[in-house]
């Protein structure tokens, strides 16, 4: 492979943009190969296919009813699933991404070779990215096109919609990195980080607001925002349900808020990704 060939031992600017590019085009050729890959393009086309043979079959006028424009039928339509989607692939893409290399022959082969970690990580990182958004994407097309059916138009605030999912997307694969760091096994850091985006994120939110305390750390929360975005309405941030003996806060983040949660996940478990990948011994299985 081109990549590791080089003779150079010239670990400058040019040569690790040049191998953080080859290994991301690799990397996207060997996810293009996989089961997962194939498994996660099935579960979201079939999402997606769900979603808009339910409207169709309903009509527009029920498919519609209460949302008076295409913002608020895409925001509608992709609250239920896109942050669950996102996090699923993430958990997919990134739970093994670096153990790959630490806990298999793969790594020995790969690190001993002239290129360095942070470009292992960052080409690994940028294709699992780019995967990701390329299946989110389908989800959002479908909206797109159920929306210039029933309403003539899409909303352009979809654009910002866009552009904050690939944000989530960036957040939730560098904790999958995270977690794949921390374990040798990879079929350990992919279930990892399935139950803790889907199952422990999830409890702690809803212990959080039945104690009336906002999930301000929980990125699941701070990815509301992907879809908040689409709203020209002003948020309410705490809105209570009250019933006898019991009232519950359901609290929903800010714009700002959400990208700060996201930004902080995004940069601390990246950081935190190349400093266990850069120490952890690498030897033949």
């Amino acid at each position: 492979m081109e990549a590791y060939g080089s003779k150079s031992s010239d670990y400058g600017y040019m040569n690790d943009l040049k191998s953080i590019y080859i290994l991301m085009k690799y990397q996207i050729k060997f996810y293009l190969k996989t089961r997962r890959f194939i498994a996660m393009l099935i579960i979201v086309v079939l999402i997606t296919a769900l979603t808009v043979g339910i409207d169709l079959y309903e009509g527009v006028a029920k498919s519609t009813v209460g949302l008076s424009s295409s913002a608020e039928f895409i925001s509608k339509g992709l609250s239920t699933t896109l942050v669950l989607s996102i996090s699923v692939i993430a958990a997919f893409f990134g739970g093994d991404a670096t153990s790959i290399e630490t806990g298999t022959n793969s790594g020995y082969y790969i690190m001993t070779q002239p290129v360095r970690k942070i470009s292992i990580l960052i080409g690994r990182y940028l294709a699992s990215v780019l995967l990701a958004f390329g299946l989110i994407l389908i989800e959002y097309a479908g909206m797109v096109g159920l929306s210039q059916n029933f309403y003539g138009t899409v909303t352009s605030r979809i654009l910002f919609s866009i552009v904050e999912a690939l944000f989530l997307i960036g957040a939730f694969m560098a904790l999958a990195f995270l977690f794949s760091s921390i374990f040798k096994n990879p079929l350990i850091g992919i279930l990892f980080s399935v139950i803790v985006f889907v199952i422990v994120f999830s409890i702690i939110i809803g212990i959080l607001e039945i104690t009336n305390v906002e999930p301000w750390f929980v990125l699941t929360y701070g990815g509301q925002v992907v879809t908040e975005i689409l709203s020209s309405t002003p948020i309410v941030h705490l809105s209570t349900i009250s019933e006898p003996g019991l009232s519950v806060n359901i609290y929903q983040p800010y714009i700002w808020e959400g990208n700060v949660i996201m930004s902080g996940y995004l940069a601390i478990s990246l950081v935190l990704s190349y400093i266990i990948f850069r120490f952890k011994e690498v030897r033949p299985q």
